[in-house]
Parts: C-alpha cells; structure tokens; sequence
C-alpha cells in the first residue's frame, strides 16, 4: 500500500493547499523579458561600436609621431692590430753535458 491517504477534503488541507508539496499551477512562461533584456544591450554595444569607429578624427595634430631622425657624425673604425711576428725559439741545448746538472 502506499502512503497516499487524502482523507477528508481529499488531497488538499482546510485552507486548500496540497499536502504533500506539489503546486496546484505550471510554471508560467517567462514572457518577453529576456528579449527586451538582450534587444537593449545589442543597442548599447552598437551605439557604442558606432561612437568609437565614426571615422577618422578631424584634426590630427596630436597623434603620435616618431621623433625625427638624428644625424650624428661617425669616426672611422680603428686600424686592425698588426699581428707580431712570432718569437725565435729558444736555442736547443748541447749535447755534450753527459746528464750532469751544473750549479
């Protein structure tokens, strides 16, 4: 069995509401309030669009410019350093010491 009893009045108490929770209506529709919502910003981000790209500016004395080029003198590079001539090798040593160490 289930838990179900409407009792007296049936499903409903003395005042007429449902006892077990359940709405005695369906959800309305929501309308047209959405659409206004979203018809208002398109208008706001295309007056804004319309605002921000109208052209170009009429005086364009303060736009920004490169500074102009500076001309400055130039030296010439440096000779390149003379390689030095390679050092003599240093004479070999005799062969007649026989091994012996000289002080």
């Amino acid at each position: 069995m289930s838990d179900y009893n409407p009792g007296p009045g049936g499903p409903y108490d003395k005042y007429g509401n449902d006892k077990y929770g359940n709405p005695n209506f369906e959800p309305t529709d929501t309308g047209r309030g959405p659409y206004v919502l979203l018809g208002i910003l398109v208008a706001i981000g295309l007056i804004g669009g319309l605002l921000y790209f109208n052209g170009t500016p009429k005086d364009r004395s303060n736009v920004a410019n490169a500074p102009p080029a500076i001309e400055r003198p130039t030296t010439a590079p440096a000779p390149a350093p003379v390689t030095p001539a390679p050092v003599t090798p240093a004479p070999a040593p005799s062969t007649t010491d026989n091994g012996v160490q000289k002080q």
